[in-house]
């Protein structure tokens, strides 16, 4: 008898998509406030929590999909396979994207991509092993950009901190599993380690700048603790909820897919405003943009959960 699927995860999976293909296709809009965008450098804004929510629900099945397929002896050769498929997808969207005036080399699936290698490294470890090498790789990471020439300038140089801010990046992924693996244990294994959690992301607020653009420590720490207490919510909501559907759930169904479709329709969106040689949106124009790309994806999302279509790498 198949396992019944974890509507929670799927409830956590599908506000990450809606809530990152909001703050793209929001991102260009001029008179949008803006602790709805990313923060160009220094600060936290709400769009800066949304590529975490993605780590950290990748998190939320990543060490349960390895063990189960590691007794079939072919785990480490299909994560392999799938982050690489990651990174290479990625690269072909990063190409795409600069074909639309979006000239980034390096986007969020590299990033993932990066992050979830790394974590393959150590995902057999404990959840406290892999919580301290976690941290230990983000204090050397951290030391580098502040110490090492060059080092800082290059990760800020590029969206997401580039190739070397993917160490970073990887760095959440493991912090990620390990605290999944604490509520996996219980209620009160959760709080001890999101204690913690937020106890080192508070010192290493005072000491780093939190800093999407730098990927600081800081700003790891910090979206892990917020993840965290994300996911807490929408479980023990998700748990009393009468309805086992709904567009929340449509959307996590197939989240990678809707991601890779949200960057293909947030690009074209940009195509009609950079023939006009606008550098931001107006307000209603982008707004309707931003409405469309929704109601599109979001009929996309219904008609694959109406065919029980999964995909996934």
């Amino acid at each position: 008898m198949p396992k019944e699927r974890n509507l929670a995860i799927d409830r956590y999976r599908g506000l990450a998509i809606i809530c990152m293909a909001l703050a793209d296709a929001l991102e260009d809009v001029g008179a949008v406030p803006a602790w709805l965008k990313h923060a160009p450098d220094i600060g936290f804004t709400f769009a800066d929590v949304v590529a975490p929510m993605f780590i950290f629900a990748i998190a939320a099945t990543y060490r349960q999909s390895f063990l189960r397929r590691a007794e079939k002896g072919c785990a480490y050769a299909q994560f392999v396979g799938r982050y690489l498929a990651i990174i290479g997808v990625g690269t072909i969207f990063s190409v795409g994207g600069a074909a639309v005036g979006l000239a980034s080399s390096w986007g969020v699936l590299q990033a993932i991509g990066i992050a979830g290698l790394l974590t393959l490294l150590v995902i057999k470890l404990p959840a406290l092993a892999r919580a301290g090498v976690g941290v230990g790789l983000l204090a050397v990471y951290q030391l580098l950009s502040n110490f090492a020439p060059g080092f800082g300038e290059t990760v800020f140089a590029d969206d997401h901190g580039g190739f070397f801010g993917a160490i970073s990046w990887g760095a959440m992924l493991m912090l990620a599993t390990a605290m999944i693996d604490c509520y996996n244990r219980g209620i009160k294994p959760f709080l001890l380690g999101a204690g913690a959690l937020s106890v080192l992301a508070a010192g290493a607020a005072l000491l780093v700048p939190v800093s999407k653009n730098r990927v600081s420590a800081s700003y790891v720490l910090v979206s892990v603790a917020v993840c965290a207490a994300a996911y807490l919510i929408i479980d023990m909501v998700s748990r009393r909820l009468p309805w086992k559907t709904g567009i929340v759930i449509w959307w996590g169904e197939n989240p990678l897919l809707l991601y890779l479709l949200h960057l293909m329709l947030v690009g074209l969106a940009r195509v009609p405003f950079g023939m006009l040689d606008l550098e931001t949106k107006p307000l209603l124009p982008g707004l309707l943009a931003a409405a469309a790309i929704l109601a599109a994806m979001s009929l996309i999302a219904w008609a694959l959960h109406r065919k029980n279509a999964k995909f996934s790498l």
